[in-house]
């Protein structure tokens, strides 16, 4: 029984389930049938509305034109540009650059005691002349061009464009029909969608175009605007650029005034120098000491004069103390140059031959720039200043000294000569070896401006302070001489013999003194001159010198010697003092005096005048007696 019922109802579920099926695909296949049924009622239907629509589009005109989107963007373009260009217009103005050249005056080295330590090495620097020769210099300084060399400002103003818009045109759509031939029904059932675009593509122009005025009226109101800052900004630039020129031509004047005064400077300064003007001579000879290439370890200290009458130049060197802070040797090591002291060997070659290196270099220096012959003699003093151990006082010696022709140091090739040896060939005077500072008497020395042509301040009780020595009776100049060289000898322990006078054929005195070293017999000769002494002067004395048996012979005058004068008495045991020399002495021993060649000179004319004038009255006297 339970079997059965089972296969009943498994026959029954197969049933059921059969026949949902069945009704199933027949419902599927009734729906196919009904969509494909609409669908060809729809294509029928649109081929009858799309026939009636061709029937009726010949009475329908529509334009819809395709730029609306070109055109906002152009709009759009116009608009970014716009902006891009008012940001970056900016009227600023700016004052114009120009070149700022100062006129380099010639400069030359300071005065300066100061030195440091020497190397042995740098002799040869000492030894080196300069590349570009003072004259050379000098020739460049004078033919400088004065123009300033620099460009004036100029303005560069920004130019104004004004920004301009490109016109927009775009096209209107159309919707035109016939009534004629199409009813409004059909029209709003065939061409709705055609006449509702052309109707939004006309709104979407009318707002672009409207855009563009807005934008057009914006950048035209810019321009005008713009325009006016413009106009602001050329004259602010214009004011500026005017300063500027000022300040420009105020600049360039300075230079070019400089530069001429400078030019004027060295022409008038030259022109003298070749007059033999002493103001000149002294200062062009400053400007080639003052431009010397010398190391550290010298002192650039100097003193010049110049005489003009007989064109002597003196010179006095400051030169450095090679005794108490003698030169060093530098080694290379690892660390670097090392300093070190010179030895015994080393000292007595390297150091003597400092201070004639000096002077030859700067005497060398001096002749190669006297390219016009003025100077007859030069004489070159060195002196070191220096603390004397036994006192503690700063003491200043005299260690060289050097008296020569220029001709005689222009020849010298500094380069490959020996200091010392042209030194002595040229016989000038040394401090030796100088192993300790000895002082030597300069050949020739300054002259002292207050020492001469001065009042006296005080007098002795034989002569009046208004005394000019030049116009004394010329056996009163020769006992003075002889009282003069009295004080002088004596206060050494020597002993002063005076001769008769008129009787000594050329000696005024004779002083034996007993110092076995610098002493010895000399002899003395005044000459009350107002004209410079001749040579011939010095050699009489000489021959009186070695006929004496004399060590030395002193030639005193109350005027000044001439160029060989010293140079004959540079090789022989004379000594000149010339009127401000003797002046000198004078006062060392409490005496001042003046003198004064021209106004002794026209108290000579004037004597000469009233003798002639006598002469020639006599005759006349002499008849009437007879």
């Amino acid at each position: 029984m339970p079997e059965e019922l089972g296969i009943i109802l498994v026959v029954l579920v197969a049933a059921v389930w059969g026949a949902f099926a069945l009704i199933g695909g027949a419902a599927k296949t009734f729906g196919e049938v009904q969509k494909s049924l609409a669908r060809n009622i729809a294509a029928n239907r649109e081929r009858r509305f799309c026939s009636r629509k061709a029937m009726l589009a010949s009475a329908v005109r529509v334009v819809l034109p395709d730029d609306l989107s070109k055109a906002e963007r152009e709009v759009q373009r116009l608009k970014e540009e716009f902006q891009r260009r008012r940001a970056e217009t900016v009227w600023t103005p700016v004052r114009p650059a120009w070149e700022r050249r100062n006129f380099l005056k010639q400069t030359f080295s300071p005065r300066s005691a100061y030195f440091s330590e020497m190397n042995i090495a740098e002799i040869d620097s000492i030894l080196a002349p300069e590349i570009e020769s003072w004259s050379e210099r000098e020739s460049a300084l004078l033919a400088q061009e004065c123009s300033y060399p620099g460009s004036a400002p100029t303005g560069a103003c920004q130019e104004f464009q004004e920004f301009v818009g490109a016109p927009l045109q775009i096209a209107e759509a159309i919707f035109e029909f016939d009534l004629h031939r199409i009813r409004e029904k059909e029209i709003n059932r065939y061409f709705r969608d055609e006449r509702t675009h052309v109707d939004e593509f006309n709104k979407r122009r009318l707002q672009i175009l409207s855009r563009h005025a807005e934008l057009m009226s914006e950048i035209a109101s810019w321009n005008i605007e713009e325009q006016k800052r413009w106009k602001r900004y050329l004259n602010a630039s214009a004011s500026l650029l005017q300063e500027e020129l000022n300040a420009f031509r105020q600049h360039a004047q300075r230079y070019s005034n400089e530069c001429l005064e400078q030019r004027e400077h060295f022409t008038l300064m030259l022109n003298g120098f070749r007059n033999a003007v002493r103001e000149s001579v002294i200062g062009r000879i400053e400007c080639i000491l003052g431009t010397l290439t010398l190391p550290a370890s010298v002192p650039r200290l100097w003193e010049v004069d110049f005489d003009d009458e007989q064109r002597i130049l003196i010179v006095e060197v400051g030169l450095p103390d090679v005794v108490h802070r003698p030169p060093a040797k530098f080694v290379q090591q690892r660390s670097g140059l090392v300093a070190k002291p010179l030895n015994q060997s080393e000292r007595k070659e390297y150091i003597p031959k400092v201070h004639p290196a000096i002077l030859l270099r700067i005497g060398f220096e001096i002749a190669r720039n006297d390219t016009h012959n003025v100077i007859s003699l030069l004489v070159l003093n060195g002196w070191v200043n220096f603390r004397e151990p036994a006192t503690g006082c700063e003491t200043k010696a005299y260690t060289a000294s050097l008296m020569a022709e220029p001709r005689q140091l222009v020849d010298l090739n500094l380069k490959n000569l020996d200091p010392v040896a042209a030194f002595l060939h040229l016989h000038g005077k040394s401090a030796g070896k100088l192993i300790e500072i000895i002082p030597i008497e300069p050949m020739l020395t300054l002259k002292r401006a207050d020492s001469r042509f001065v009042d006296a301040r005080q007098v002795l009780n034989s002569l009046d302070n208004r005394t000019n020595l030049a116009q004394m009776d010329w056996q009163d100049f020769e006992h003075l001489i002889r009282e003069l060289f009295d004080k002088e000898f004596s206060g050494r322990g020597a002993e002063v013999k005076i001769t008769q006078a008129s009787r000594d054929r050329g000696v005024d005195a004779i002083a034996f003194d007993p110092d076995p070293i610098h002493g010895g017999k000399y002899v003395i000769q005044a000459k009350r001159y107002t004209n410079t002494v001749d040579v011939s002067a010095v050699r009489d004395l000489c021959a009186v010198v070695r006929k004496e048996g004399a060590s030395r012979g002193i030639l005193v005058t109350t005027s000044t010697y001439g160029a060989d004068a010293y140079a004959f008495a540079n090789n022989e045991p004379v000594t000149l003092l010339n009127g401000a020399e003797l002046l000198g002495l004078l006062k060392k021993h409490g005496y001042d005096f003046r003198i004064n060649l021209a106004e002794a000179r026209q108290m000579k004319l004037h004597q000469i005048g009233k003798d002639d004038r006598r002469e020639s009255q006599e005759p006349r006297v002499a008849d009437n007696q007879a």
